[in-house]
């Protein structure tokens, strides 16, 4: 039962930080990014490391509830490489008048390019969105 609401909530938060990339105004999302990056990025790092923590209990509880080998590897594989081709996507230099100020830690570039263009990435956000809507619908119907 906590996997399946952990699961839940991480759907649902996934399909909103989508949905806010392409509706929230650019000006609105960059502001909220540059926040993130003030202190050295502190809070990116502490965000990190509890979205660490928080994949060893959600594999652990997967562990204690049950895998299949497969399932699990393909899930695995499959979130690597759709993160990777997603981050692909952002291959053009930004213009000056988004691009952040110096010193550039290269997550904090990564971070603005996606903000500047997410439709860059449109594929990969629709295939992920449709990942979680039918994890969502799969975990509800276990309920």
């Amino acid at each position: 039962m906590i996997l399946t609401v952990l699961l839940i909530l991480l759907c649902v938060q996934g399909l909103v930080k989508f949905t806010v990339g392409f509706l929230v105004l650019y000006s609105t999302r960059i502001r909220q990014v540059a926040s993130y990056y003030e202190r050295g990025g502190r809070v990116i790092t502490l965000y990190d490391n509890i979205i660490l923590a928080v994949m060893v209990v959600l594999v652990g509880l997967l562990l204690v509830t049950g895998v299949h080998p497969h399932s699990f590897v393909t899930g695995l594989v499959v979130g690597m490489l759709v993160i990777q081709v997603f981050f692909h996507r952002f291959s053009q230099p930004l213009p000056e008048d988004r691009a952040p100020e110096a010193p550039v830690q290269p997550r904090k570039l990564m971070s603005y390019a996606i903000q500047a263009d997410p439709g860059l990435a449109w594929r990969e956000i629709a295939f992920m969105a449709l990942l979680f809507i039918g994890s969502l619908l799969a975990l509800v119907s276990t309920w």
